[in-house]
Order: structure tokens, then C-alpha cells, then sequence
């Protein structure tokens, strides 16, 4: 059964248009592919939080997150204080405006200073030394074209 009232036509054209808008045919060279790159990724989980979708919004953002990208972990560990698509956690916001922050992202280490208060001595440094094993995950997945297999 279809929906007619004026909204279900709506989210009807609306899905029309975004499916043709994927399919139609592309005017770039077959050889060269669109970078989805981490900066790319930021903007489309911000259009997907905009939109009012956080879940969908949160999964580009961890992704971009994990690309290193600075601006996607200080937006992920805004999510996870908010609970926007995420669990609400201090915790773990603490951890990615740690992450970004140790990079020099300074909206992170502002943000960082005023959540500070919400935690534990403990908590807070627990959250600093999960954020340098992301860390470490982040660079090594980066970097692993440099590491020499084993024979």
C-alpha cells in the first residue's frame, strides 16, 4: 500500500530524486574515481546531522575519525557528550577531544578544558591513554604499506 497523504509523496520524490540523482551516468572519465577523502566524509556526516539523522551522521564521522582527520574526532567526541548516534558517554567524548586536542586541534582542547570538570582525575587519564592507542590504531592502519611483510 503507498502512501498518499502530501508527506508520504514527499518522502517518495524525495528518495526518487536522490536514487537519480546516485544512478545517473557520470561525465568524468571512466579512469578517474572521486576521492572520498576524510574532509569529504566530515561534510557528509555533517549533511546526515543536519538532516536529522545522528546515526547515520555518527558512522561517516567515526569513519572519517579514524582517517586521522582532527575536525571528525573533535565532532565524534562532541556525538558521544551529546549522545548523538552514539551512546552518550563523557568518557569516550573525552577520549576523541583528547585525540584531537594531542594534535593541536584547538576547538578540542578547548571543549577538553570545559568537560575536564566532568570527570575523575582517574577517568581523564584513562580517557588520554585510550585516546594514545587510537592513536597508535589510526597511525599503523595509516602506515601499514610501510611496514615490510614477513617472510
Amino acid at each position: 500500500m503507498t502512501d498518499t497523504s502530501p508527506i508520504g509523496l514527499d518522502l517518495e520524490q524525495q528518495l526518487e530524486n536522490v536514487l537519480s540523482f546516485i544512478t545517473q551516468p557520470s561525465n568524468a572519465p571512466h579512469n578517474v574515481v572521486k576521492a572520498d577523502t576524510p574532509d569529504n566524509t566530515v561534510n557528509k556526516a555533517l549533511y546526515y546531522l543536519k538532516n536529522d539523522q545522528p546515526p547515520l551522521a555518527a558512522k561517516w564521522m567515526r569513519l572519517a575519525a579514524m582517517s586521522g582527520n582532527q575536525r571528525a574526532q573533535f565532532y565524534l567526541g562532541l556525538f558521544f557528550i551529546k549522545g548523538q548516534g552514539v551512546p552518550s558517554s563523557v568518557f569516550h567524548g573525552a577520549v576523541w577531544l583528547s585525540l584531537a586536542s594531542s594534535q593541536g586541534y584547538e576547538p578540542a582542547t578547548t571543549a577538553l578544558t570545559d568537560l575536564r570538570k566532568h570527570l575523575t582525575t582517574r577517568r581523564f587519564k584513562d580517557a588520554q591513554c585510550y585516546a594514545a592507542t587510537l592513536y597508535e590504531q589510526i597511525h599503523q592502519q595509516q602506515f601499514a604499506h610501510l611496514i615490510p611483510n614477513s617472510p
